[in-house]
This record gives structure tokens, sequence and C-alpha cells, in this order.
């Protein structure tokens, strides 16, 4: 099994007020673009589990030099045919960039989903 990986470029808004409005904007604009990542971060045996579109919040975002995080929360669910039922679940999740002149870098990587009973 090999590593994955997401590798996006953000552009920053340079006319928005100041960079945490500015980061905010670019990482909402791109939400469908972690959808890999979060399939990775919230993944079960589920086959039918899917990520909520538009369910990302962005709960904060901190800056230390060129490192950026930002904490989101989004929603997945899985639907259960034989029971007809619903279950969504929250998940909180990290997303790590480097702030390079007036774009975010997210190069992240992630291990292979592992199998337990094989």
């Amino acid at each position: 099994m090999s590593e994955h990986a997401l590798s996006l470029v953000l552009a920053l808004n340079i006319e928005l007020p100041d960079r945490d409005v500015q980061i905010n904007a670019a990482v909402k604009a791109a939400e469908k673009q972690f959808q890999p990542l979060f399939y990775e971060l919230a993944w079960t045996d589920g086959p039918h589990m899917t990520i909520v579109p538009d369910s990302m919040m962005i709960k904060g975002i901190a800056i230390e030099g060129v490192k950026v995080t930002v904490t989101v929360d989004f929603r997945w669910s899985v639907f259960q045919a034989c029971l007809l039922t619903e279950h969504l679940t929250e998940n909180e999740a990290k997303l790590q960039f480097e702030l390079v002149g007036d774009s975010l870098v997210m190069n992240q990587a992630f291990p292979p989903r592992w199998c337990y009973d094989n």
C-alpha cells in the first residue's frame, strides 16, 4: 500500500481587510478540494459514507510565522438502506498550510487505509 497525498495552492485575496479574513475566505472557497482528506480522516467500513456538502465550518486560524493551521469541523454520513436510517457524525480536522507570498500551500500526506480483518 502506498501513501496518499493532498497538494493544494490557495490564492489569498489581498483586497480583504486582514490575513485571518483572507485565509478564511480561501479555505472556505476550496471546501470541495479537502474532501479526499476528510474521507481519510472519517473513513469507516461503510461503503455508503459521504461527506456532507457545504458542512465545513472554520473554527479557528493559528498563524506562527509561515505555518498556518486552520481548524475545521466537517460532517459525514452513512446511509443504511436496510434500516432506512442515516447517521450523521461531526469530525474536527486541522489543516496545515505554509504561507508563501499571497498563497497558502498544503502538502498533506496521509497513510493508506488499514484493513483490520485480513
